[in-house]
């Protein structure tokens, strides 16, 4: 089944349903980062500044300072040479697409990337990510996400090493980004993008690569004419750094729990060992998830026509406790 919840505020631990209280596994808030502290006090901070989202263009007379601060603390944090904010992960991903394009390579498209990477007439390839990663050659960007979604499927990017140097390698990396490591060895330009409204909890996106492919993009008037992130919001992803580290350790520790708790045990789930995420395709476990008391994402995504994805994360405001509750909950499904 699929269904629907109308709310008036971003749900925490847990959500109310249908006259019934339960454990919210939904969105993709993974570190719950919007409850703590220091983000709402930095936010508050960034409105009383900047009062307002400032509609402009990055090469506007008057710049914010925020923005080029916050692209340098995101490129260390992600240990990078550059990185370039864009308004969202799907304008980053549109934007490092067809920069790439411009230098006459043709698109090729992994099983199951994200329409942030799609380009008309391009669709992603049908066959496996080992054919895949065979059928490339040069004179090609190679398009992939990070992990998959909403089915939860790791990737091997060792191919990367012996890429043509001339090639790009475009990584999503919008459900990795601070909570995975995502660092890739590459032979050709790599270039990561992804929204930071997933773990960050901002409303933008950034892409990250070397020096000289970012400020080859800044002088891109795909990106020129594209408006800036919220400087408030910025502000605000600067001033908590620390606390995003902190609440990925804390995101860590639960998704250690999970994966501990289910070792050994034949469920009807897919989960990565260290990722705060689960998907399964069992028809009857979302009924079985939610007479337990939790409740999971259902819905079709991003194929509004095919059958509803069964998919949950385990975002920061649990508990030990709940990922106890969690996967005895699983582990009793027949």
């Amino acid at each position: 089944m699929s269904y629907s919840l109308l709310e008036n505020h971003i749900p925490g631990r847990k959500i109310s349903y249908e006259g019934a209280e339960y454990l919210w596994l939904g969105g993709t808030n993974y570190l719950d980062i919007g409850a703590h502290p220091t983000f709402q006090n930095a936010l508050r901070e960034g409105i009383e500044q900047y009062s307002q989202n400032f509609g402009s263009s990055r090469r506007n007379n008057l710049q914010f300072c925020v923005w080029e601060d916050f692209e340098q603390a995101l490129a260390v944090h992600f240990n990078v040479e550059a990185a370039a904010l864009c308004s969202s992960g799907l304008a980053a991903g549109q934007i490092a697409v067809q920069f790439a394009q411009q230098k006459g390579l043709t698109l090729n498209l992994a099983p199951q990337a994200h329409p942030a990477l799609w380009r008309h007439p391009h669709k992603p390839f049908t066959g496996s990510y080992s054919e895949w990663i065979f059928s490339h050659q040069k004179g090609q960007i190679l398009a992939s996400d990070g992990i998959g979604t909403p089915w939860i499927n790791t990737f091997d990017f060792s191919f990367a090493k012996a890429m043509d140097p001339s090639n790009y390698l475009i990584v999503d990396e919008s459900h990795r980004l601070g909570i995975q490591e995502i660092y890739l060895p590459c032979a050709g330009n790599l270039l990561q993008t992804a929204s930071l409204s997933k773990a960050f909890g901002l409303p933008a996106g950034v892409i990250l690569g070397s020096e000289k492919n970012i400020q080859e993009i800044k002088k891109d008037p795909f990106w020129v004419g594209s408006s800036p992130p919220n400087p408030a919001f910025c502000q605000a992803g600067l001033k908590t750094m620390e606390a995003y580290k902190e609440q990925n350790q804390q995101s860590k520790a639960l998704a250690n729990r999970f994966a501990a708790n289910l070792q050994g045990f034949e469920v009807a789930v897919t989960y990565q060992a260290g990722y705060p995420a689960f998907c399964s395709k069992a028809p009857g476990l979302f009924e079985h998830l939610k007479s337990s008391g939790i409740l999971v994402n259902q819905f079709a995504y991003p194929d509004i026509t095919a059958p509803p994805s069964c998919r949950a994360i385990l975002p920061t405001c649990l508990t030990l406790e709940d990922i106890d509750t969690i996967t005895d909950a699983i582990k009793s499904y027949a």
